[in-house]
């Protein structure tokens, strides 16, 4: 089969960058649900779509007896993660191919919907994507922390932040 898009790789590298992002994203919201809902909640929940999930952690989040500021930003952290998702959900189910736009004279690298005519991303918008999801991917991980500063015993800080391990440096 020969390759017609993505020879240099840019476009993977991105993608998986988005679902590095976004599987920290995932985890966290499994992690504030399993400690947040009472037994034996949490098993019949799990397996919902991420967007429902979401919701279900809106609202719990907002019983949670955290402070007013923390407890803000981190609803409006999810409400973005929902957003993004959206986005994420594009590049998962479709595939990456060489359109010509209407206009325009070139062919270019899009990722395009199999569903909608009118619905692509380009390169600039996966980059922008993948921005976004891992600073998400990172507040996430900081509300939970604040939580856990405020008095939540039990959520694990784990190795999930963003950053690059240095050689050599102690684990």
């Amino acid at each position: 089969m020969a390759n017609l898009v993505d020879l240099d790789h840019k476009w993977a590298i991105l993608i998986g960058r988005v679902f590095i992002a976004f599987g920290s994203i995932e985890r966290t919201t499994h992690e504030c649900l399993k400690k947040w809902l009472e037994e034996p909640v949490y098993p019949h929940v799990k397996h919902m779509k991420f967007s429902s999930r979401v919701d279900l952690l809106i609202d719990v989040t907002k019983k949670q007896k955290y402070s007013e500021e923390n407890t803000n930003e981190f609803v409006s952290n999810l409400k973005e993660a929902k957003e993004l998702a959206k986005k994420r959900n594009l590049i998962a189910h479709n595939p990456l191919m060489l359109c010509l736009f209407q206009g325009e004279g070139d062919f270019v690298e899009a990722i395009a919907s199999n569903l909608r005519d009118d619905l692509t991303m380009e390169f600039h918008e996966l980059e922008d994507l993948m921005h976004k999801s891992e600073e998400l991917a990172s507040s996430l991980i900081d509300g939970t922390t604040k939580f856990r500063l405020e008095g939540w015993e039990g959520l694990p800080i784990t190795s999930q932040a963003s950053g690059t391990p240095q050689s050599g440096a102690p684990s």
